[in-house]
């Protein structure tokens, strides 16, 4: 075997754990060109195709392009290799950036669900006093439920701004004045997002204050008939209403198609 200097393309094929059809594939794009046997016609590899091979093989593994590999295979020279190499490290570095903001990302979702499930859902009005909230408001009209992805996905085309709903919370400032009494739904005034881990670029603030708040799980139908207890606790303990309630949906239909599933926060602000 040592004296050996041609093969066959099944040898090789053997010798780097690779189909015949790999093999090919090099000659087709043009990065391998192995010699012909006059007789018949065959193809037949000489030592130097086996260090073309090997030299494929390793770059195609560092997930350079068919074309790359033919420049550098006619155009070799310490100088070329120094610049190609470069080139795909950057590239590498841009693509271990892109996966830290992935991974960021997932993590950011996981978290946010995380802490949407340790809410206590369990229909108490509590009085909380919260900071700014850094928000993103998609639209100030009233939206039917069904249009609402299509004004989301509209936002993110006009404003190149990306948007991550699952895991974000959807909200809602509600018209209860402007509503229908028959509907087991109120009325909205806008749609905007929150996340206590920013998914996006904010362009609206919830104000810094006191707020009512009310947490259910389950059908948002419950909105309308829990939001009087809002009301009732401000009535009781003598605090003015001072702005529109919010329906806060931590988890629901981005989330989950179980509605018993859905967290909702309402939010009254007062003073």
């Amino acid at each position: 075997m040592k004296n050996k200097k041609t093969f066959r393309i099944g040898e090789l094929s053997k010798l780097f754990g690779v189909s015949t059809d790999a093999i090919r594939y090099y000659e087709k794009v043009g990065i391998l060109n192995p010699k012909r046997n006059a007789e018949n016609n065959y193809r037949y590899y000489t030592l130097d195709d086996v260090r073309k091979i090997l030299t494929i093989r390793e770059l195609l593994s560092l997930d350079f392009s068919t074309d790359q590999i033919r420049d550098f295979q006619q155009n070799r020279s310490i100088a070329k290799t120094q610049e190609m190499l470069k080139e795909e490290l950057a590239v590498v570095n841009s693509e271990i950036v892109a996966l830290f903001e992935k991974k960021h990302s997932i993590e950011t979702r996981i978290t946010s669900i995380d802490d949407s499930l340790s809410l206590t859902a369990d229909e108490t009005v509590r009085c909380l006093n919260l900071e700014d909230r850094e928000c993103l408001m998609i639209s100030q009209t009233n939206l039917p439920d069904d249009y609402v992805d299509y004004f989301v996905t509209r936002y993110i085309h006009t404003h190149s701004n990306r948007i991550d709903t699952i895991g974000a919370c959807d909200c809602y400032t509600l018209d209860l004045a402007g509503s229908n009494p028959e509907s087991q739904y109120y009325r909205t005034e806008n749609i905007f997002f929150y996340s206590t881990n920013q998914f996006y670029q904010t362009n609206y603030v919830l104000p810094a204050g006191k707020y009512l708040s009310l947490v259910y799980q389950g059908h948002l139908s419950k909105t309308k008939k829990l939001m009087p207890k809002l009301f009732d606790y401000a009535k009781s303990h003598h605090l003015k209403i001072a702005g529109d309630p919010i329906e806060m949906c931590h988890l629901d239909e981005y989330e989950t198609d179980n509605h018993n599933e859905f967290i909702t926060e309402l939010q009254l602000p007062v003073h």
